[in-house]
């Protein structure tokens, strides 16, 4: 009888077995290839602890999103988005964008405001952060008399970014300066939601094309995201658009960045994103855009409304609602329309 009881017994072990042995290389892949901040966190340091080189900074140097520069300092400008330097910004004369994300400043150097430092509890002694009693935060500045934003800067860390879970809330109410619909226009922050959990502040969100908000601008966050989480440690972020003359879009963004308790060997940047969109004219006045296949059309029909000052197709919906008195037809290109000061309708996006 207990040889048949063994017996019995022996096949539920195995199968119990089988599972326990499937369950554990399950969570060891998952544990390998997670995204969640608090997984990589713990993968990268037992990586390290047995020598390798953690895995998100060796896809990111592949990818040429990071550079080691030999003194272990990370260079977000990576070789393949970087295409010159200057030695400053001068609002009358700014980088031309030359077919890179971006280009240097100031020798790749964080430079800083001095209240940038004695906000968060820091001094600057001859480029060295020595620390009085660190304190996180966030500031933000006024928007200017036309509405445009200023600066943004802080001292982030996991205090500033949003808690785990907590989901980015609607920023559609917000229309930066220079907004224009159907142009393909995207609300980008100076300092991101990841970092700072700020979702429809005015003073945060600026027009920005997609090349700028995810070609530039998002690769250098994500760095310093993934820092922070890494690390537990803090850094010092510094975001200015510039504007030329009395333009409402902004004709590129600065983002500098310094790590705090390693003195800037982990995260080092300082650079001038272009707000761009390749093979594209942006009025930076209005916020039109033309691309080249519009620039090149022919002059056709269209109908303005002379009160608005929207121009439409004529088959358009907007026409038929229309009054005949503020109805006008004309032939001319969309090109001749825009430099008259007409606006492309946002339905019908001609």
């Amino acid at each position: 009888m207990d040889k048949d009881s063994s017996k019995k017994k022996n096949p539920s072990k195995s199968r119990l077995l089988s599972a326990l042995v499937i369950v554990i290389l399950l969570a060891a892949v998952f544990f390998m290839v997670s995204d969640a901040p608090f997984i990589k966190g713990a993968r990268d340091t037992l990586m390290r602890s047995f020598g390798y080189e953690a895995i998100d900074e060796k896809e990111g140097s592949e990818q040429g999103e990071a550079k080691d520069n030999g003194g272990g300092t990370i260079e977000s400008a990576g070789k393949d988005n970087i295409g010159g330097e200057v030695a400053s910004l001068d609002v009358g004369a700014l980088p031309e964008f030359n077919g890179e994300h971006y280009v240097k400043v100031n020798g790749n150097v964080p430079e800083f405001p001095a209240e940038v430092y004695e906000r968060a509890g820091l001094e600057n002694k001859d480029g060295k952060i020595e620390s009085k009693s660190l304190t996180p935060y966030e500031y933000y500045g006024s928007l200017d008399d036309l509405d445009r934003c200023t600066y943004a800067f802080g001292c982030l860390g996991e205090e500033t970014m949003p808690a785990e879970g907590q989901d980015r809330g609607d920023i559609s109410s917000i229309h930066p300066s220079g907004w224009a619909k159907a142009q393909n226009w995207e609300r980008c922050h100076l300092i991101a939601w990841a970092l700072s959990a700020e979702n429809a502040n005015p003073s945060n969100l600026i027009t920005g094309t997609h090349y700028l908000n995810y070609d530039g601008m998002r690769p250098l966050e994500e760095e310093v995201e993934h820092y922070i989480w890494n690390t537990g440690n803090h850094v010092l972020y510094y975001v200015k658009p510039y504007f030329s003359g009395d333009e409402l879009v902004a004709r590129g963004v600065q983002m500098t960045a310094k790590s705090v308790e390693d003195n800037g060997k982990g995260i080092s940047f300082n650079v001038y994103c272009f707000n761009v969109t390749p093979g594209a004219e942006i009025d930076y006045k209005t916020g039109i855009v033309t691309t080249e296949e519009q620039a090149a059309q022919d002059a056709r029909t269209y109908i303005i409304n002379t009160r608005s000052g929207v121009f439409h197709y004529p088959s358009c919906d907007g026409v038929k609602e229309m009054s005949e008195h503020n109805k006008k037809q004309v032939t001319a290109t969309r090109s001749e329309l825009t430099a008259q000061g007409y606006t492309p309708c946002g339905y019908c996006e001609p």
